[in-house]
């Protein structure tokens, strides 16, 4: 046996390398590495060699520290040794090259060393922190076994988590995400790497790793002002996210075009690939042909069942209180449920433990401030956002038809308090208390109020490094109110939901990383009340009884991969939802239609008495392939239940919108969805590519009767029918996201469909066919981009087309004593124009230097640049008692200018 030098393996190697490739295309396998071994498991990889050697002319030559720490990892039974050297020094740096037909030389392979070494003497030249860290003995090395890091990052000065930080692995070239605490795993063989950890505002910070064995790391980050072109998050928002996960850059929002100075996330959900909007007056959002009520939108935890504000022109959040969000449109995890499209979650900002910090805005229609610092430094910290409008005029703008609009009025404000304690180095409890209030009146005489409220405590318990638990308590609440002063008709109606819940969640971080917990809500419906508020009132007072229910679930979700390209996330949810008494249940006549004439008697429940119960099973699972470290394929499927359904004859979301928990009339919703697509990296990161289909299919979702009466009805079940519901589609998607211009291409093409086919005529629709739903809009395209013209001064602008929605118009109409009566042949039978849309914006940032104690920027945009007007609806007006009309409604008939102006301190 040979024992040389690494000198003479360095020239070896470099002189008779071609010699050795030119001499095996001569020769084929050498003698030495074709031989057939025998080998036993746990068996020293240099006794193998010495065994070969000493009955064979072959000879290797290596290092001894090479190849000592190798053993056989099983038994191998006359196999060939090339077979068996290239299994066994797999996943590490040694490599062999083979000459003539006796000589193989091992040798370590430099060229990741080397790269490490330039990034970091880079990286130091340009004061970027570089800190060493080794995890595990070096006496417990094993080339090529897989070891799992664990860590944590957090700010320096806060010790808060960074949820989303990114761990770039440059040796993998891909990259890993933290989840909300802040939390992360790597699973890699043994050796050496180098980490590039980067979050928003914090200075990228390198890491060289130095992995024996499996272990834990801590990573702390300290924040200063730094220019946001120069960090780069590589690796984890492409390749490593479940399939049809998003998450969203909130440093974007704040410097994309805005209606009227407002910055919106809900209007950035819509951009996104799969996302669509059935008008620009929305702040609701449908997901891969879903309707909004089939969203899940949670703040801080708490479920908000309206996110408008001044009945959608704006979203009832403000941007500069929200630390995180992340978007589900497929593969949903098994903690989430309730909903069957999409979860939108958002979590508010923390105050700063060391420091009193904020930000706040000046727009043309409101004002907004920030605030958080500590209560006590380095253990309490409290954080509070304000929000609030002070005008009218914006009404005066929309160039429509509809003067009620544009004589209306409209005051809306949000506010979220949060108040976070350290109660140790492995507890903390937080606070939180979201609410938000509108007031929108119609001309003169009506006035819709409504208003959201999300209350939460929540306590996290680290038992260790890898097993970690929260115990929560939510409180939400969702009223609105109907007000008419005309004395004729002068009414007050009323609605609220009260919803109660308890979660408690496991998280256990290791190779299998898994999460598990029990959820539960209660619902109170208040379903309506109508009251008449003038002697002259001709309303008569309607009272609809309260509905008790309760949704529970328990989950548990398994992370792990199978090998090196292969990572899968498994799930199952078990819900339940049981409704409760004191109500009533009407019955009908056999073998009639759901309708009042047909109704027989009623059975009356007690107080807590179980009406009906349901109990589904919701299996999710997604696997990501990696092809290579730039490309990915990715599948996933889940299925989700709705117990609740939201009763409208609109496809906006409206104040007087009413929900209806599920009963022996109406099943819970179910939806199935496949999704499956294909995820590329260019080689300098620059760009993004995705390719994403799908197909969901959805049974018992409700659809309204022609002419139905939806609100302050007592027999809702006449009103409604049930139907089935199927969309699929190809999602496109290309991101530039390094350079002095970036942007993005979203272009989707989706078909939405509804049949109502029931057991009588008037409970089919169309016929009993497949007809578009209210969200089917076959293609949209979204586009947006931003050029850097100096580091304080950008350009960036979108455009947003996609198909006009379906409405559904009169084919005929006629009169009976006097009422003009319309006559509707089909649903949804005619599609409005297509819509589409140029905003433009300038930002001016305040000045580089860094440190300072106040920052400012200006933004002036431009939103519907070349004023089309866009429609919302087609509507018809009486004419002489004669006939009907059609009118085109569009809400937005003009540019709007708009400018505001922020500061952070």
């Amino acid at each position: 046996m040979n024992k040389i030098d690494s000198f003479r393996i360095r020239k070896i190697i470099a002189t008779l390398t071609l010699a050795s490739i030119a001499v095996t295309s001569s020769y084929g396998q050498t003698r030495s590495l074709s031989q057939k071994v025998t080998a036993r498991k746990q068996t020293s990889l240099l006794d193998v060699l010495t065994q070969i050697e000493s009955r064979d002319p072959a000879r290797f030559f290596y290092l001894e520290t090479w190849l000592t720490p190798f053993t056989v990892s099983r038994d191998y039974e006359n196999v060939n040794l090339r077979d068996l050297l290239d299994e066994e020094l797999q996943g590490s740096d040694i490599n062999f090259v083979e000459l003539y037909d006796y000589a193989v030389i091992f040798f370590k392979d430099a060229s990741p060393s080397i790269r490490r070494d330039s990034l970091i003497q880079s990286a130091r030249l340009k004061s970027t922190l570089v800190e060493s860290i080794s995890v595990g003995s070096r006496s417990n090395f094993i080339p090529g076994s897989k070891v799992t890091i664990s860590g944590m990052i957090r700010d320096g000065n806060e010790n808060n988590p960074l949820p989303g930080a990114s761990v770039f692995v440059d040796e993998l070239n891909t990259g890993f995400s933290a989840d909300s605490e802040g939390k992360f795993v790597l699973v890699l063989p043994a050796g050496e790497y180098l980490l590039a950890i980067r979050y928003a505002n914090y200075p990228e910070k390198l890491i060289q790793l130095t992995a024996h064995e499996s272990g834990t790391i801590n990573i702390t980050m300290v924040g200063e002002s730094i220019l946001l072109e120069e960090v780069v998050v590589g690796g984890q928002s492409l390749l490593k996210t479940t399939i049809g996960q998003v998450r969203l850059n909130l440093q974007d929002l704040q410097r994309s075009p805005t209606f009227l100075g407002e910055t919106d996330i809900i209007k950035q959900i819509q951009t996104q690939s799969g996302v669509t909007t059935v008008s620009e007056a929305s702040s609701g959002f449908n997901v891969r042909g879903g309707s909004v009520d089939q969203n899940l939108v949670l703040f801080d935890g708490t479920p908000i069942f309206n996110t408008a504000h001044a009945l959608g022109f704006f979203t009832a959040f403000n941007s500069n209180a929200i630390q995180e969000t992340s978007f589900y449109k497929g593969a949903v995890p098994a903690e989430y449920g309730g909903r069957v499209s999409s979860v939108l979650n958002i979590g508010s900002k923390e105050g700063n433990f060391s420091k009193w910090e904020g930000e706040g805005g000046i727009g043309l229609v409101s004002s907004h401030l920030y605030t958080g610092g500590p209560l006590k430094k380095g253990k309490q910290s409290l954080s509070v956002s304000l929000r609030s409008s002070y005008s009218d005029w914006m009404l005066n703008l929309l160039k429509t038809r509809y003067r009620g609009i544009s004589e209306g009025s409209v005051f809306f404000y949000d506010a979220n308090v949060k108040y976070a304690a350290r109660l140790s180095e492995t507890s903390k409890i937080t606070a939180s208390v979201y609410t938000s209030n509108d007031r929108f009146s119609i001309a003169s005489d009506t006035v819709n109020q409504w208003n959201n409220l999300a209350a939460s405590v929540r306590y996290d318990k680290n038992i260790n490094e890898q097993f970690f638990y929260s115990v929560g308590l939510h409180l939400g609440q969702y009223e609105f109110s109907l007000q008419d002063d005309d004395p004729l008709t002068a009414f007050d109606l009323n609605y609220k939901i009260l919803y109660p819940s308890l979660k408690l969640d496991f998280n256990r971080t290791a190779i299998h990383r898994q999460s598990f917990g029990i959820h539960i809500t209660a619902y109170n419906f208040e379903p309506g009340t109508m009251v008449p508020t003038s002697a002259e009132s001709q309303i008569q007072g309607i009272t609809i009884p309260a509905e008790r229910s309760i949704e529970s679930a328990i989950y548990f979700t398994d992370n792990f991969s199978i090998n090196e390209k292969i990572e899968v996330e498994a799930g199952l949810r078990i819900s339940m939802y049981n409704r409760f008494g004191p109500g009533f249940v009407y019955n009908y006549r056999d073998e009639r239609p759901l309708e009042t004439q047909y109704l027989t008697d009623s059975i009356s429940y007690n107080n807590s008495q179980v009406i009906k119960t349901f109990v589904r099973p919701e299996p999710r699972v997604a696997v990501n392939f990696l092809i290579d470290p730039k490309s990915t394929v990715k599948f996933g499927y889940n299925r989700m239940h709705q117990y609740l359904h939201l009763i409208t004859n609109t496809a906006t979301v409206t104040p007087v919108d009413i929900w209806q928990s599920s009963n022996g009339y109406f099943r819970p919703q179910r939806s199935d969805q496949f999704s499956l697509g294909y995820f590329r990296k260019t080689k300098d990161n620059a760009l993004e590519l995705s390719v994403e289909t799908f197909y969901k299919w959805q049974e018992n979702i409700l659809e309204f009767k022609d002419g139905a009466q939806l609100i302050l009805n007592r027999y809702i079940e006449t009103s409604l029918l049930n139907g089935k519901a199927r969309a699929y589609g190809i999602e496109f998607s290309l991101n530039k996201i390094t350079g002095r211009t970036t942007g993005s291409f979203n272009y989707t093409f989706s078909r939405s469909h509804r049949k109502v086919a029931g057991n009588y005529p008037t409970e089919i629709l169309n016929n009993g066919d497949w007809f578009p739903s209210n969200m089917d809009q076959p293609h949209v395209v979204n586009l947006g981009w931003r050029y850097d013209i100096t580091r304080r001064i950008f350009f960036s602008g979108t455009f947003t087309y996609h198909t006009g929605r379906p409405v559904s118009i009169p084919t005929a109409s006629y009169s009976v004593d006097g009422n003009l009566i319309m006559d509707f042949d089909e649903r949804n039978n005619y599609r409005i124009p297509d819509y589409h849309r140029m905003d433009l914006s300038v930002i001016l940032e305040g000045t580089n230097r860094k440190n300072k104690r106040i920052e400012s920027s200006w933004l002036f945009s431009i939103y519907n640049v070349y004023a089309r007007k866009n429609p919302y609806s087609v509507f018809f007006a009486n004419v002489s008692g004669a006939f009907l009309k059609p009118y085109q409604l569009s809400l937005i008939g003009t540019a709007v200018p708009s400018l505001s102006y922020q500061i952070k301190f």
